[in-house]
């Protein structure tokens, strides 16, 4: 879907003015659509799918018609891949991320859409793809809730993820932290999936160790995991899939492991 610039314009204005109306703060930045990457791939797709058909057309027109099956199968995968690029750069060619310290505002498919961080679960989806210990992509993706409490996703849809995937972290968990310590100052128990925390100790289930005892806290490869004093194995082992708000846990568990390994006032 084309726009004119007035309409593009009126886009950005509309979208400028819902970060003010929800009070987000400072502008982090802004990231396209990335459906312009997508119609590349779709080109690419287009021509290797022609350079197959002429070999399936050759093969069928020698003794050898079985032989059509290889450069067959590999345009069948070359078409579904086509069809992939047609229809996501359809739906997708006028999304646009703006990012702000609070929260983001969203466009796709027409609409304009706020979160707040203050105000969301954050689910962490990213997948990190590696191969002998080295990364070899990322692809950033989290499920969010929007300012009238419905579901969405931010992920592939944007460019740009290396840049406002670690600020949605970091920018979350500094929305969320101030209300989390108070809650755990008044004494409540907050949960996060498998997990829980109280001021006084962390736990999951029945298995739980005071902040003292708690020696290290780690995420890798999609896994949270926690060792505590006195055993031999983890205290927990959770995936991250499972675990909302993680930027936050960790940074609560960083508050309280330091308040934990102070020496006790005489």
């Amino acid at each position: 879907m084309v726009r004119t610039d007035a309409e593009q314009d009126g886009c950005e204005r509309r979208m400028r003015e819902a970060a003010a109306r929800e009070g987000l703060g400072a502008h982090r930045g802004g990231h396209a659509s990335s459906a312009p990457a997508r119609d590349r791939g779709a080109l690419r797709a287009g021509i290797l799918a022609a350079v197959l058909t002429v070999a399936v057309a050759a093969a069928l027109a020698t003794d050898h018609g079985a032989l059509a099956i290889v450069p067959g199968l590999s345009l069948a995968l070359c078409g579904v891949a086509l069809l992939g690029h047609l229809v996501f750069g359809g739906r997708t060619g006028d999304a646009r991320l703006e990012q702000y310290e609070g929260g983001l505002v969203l466009r796709h498919k027409g609409r304009i859409r706020v979160v707040r961080y203050a105000d969301t679960e954050v689910l962490d989806n990213t997948v990190r793809r590696s191969r002998y210990g080295r990364t070899l992509s990322v692809t950033y993706s989290f499920g969010l809730t929007d300012t009238e409490g419905r579901d969405l996703v931010v992920g592939s849809v944007f460019t740009g993820g290396e840049t406002w995937g670690p600020l949605l972290r970091h920018d979350s968990a500094r929305a969320q932290l101030p209300g989390a310590l108070a809650r755990l100052g008044a004494g409540e128990r907050l949960d996060f999936g498998l997990m829980w925390l109280t001021a006084v100790e962390l736990g999951s289930g029945r298995a739980c160790a005071p902040w003292h005892r708690i020696q290290e806290v780690v995420v890798k490869e999609g896994t949270i995991t926690i060792r505590a004093e006195g055993r031999r194995g983890p205290l927990l082992a959770v995936p991250t899939r499972l675990t909302p708000d993680v930027p936050l846990f960790l940074a609560l568990t960083e508050t309280f492991r330091a308040q934990g390994a102070r020496p006790a006032p005489r």
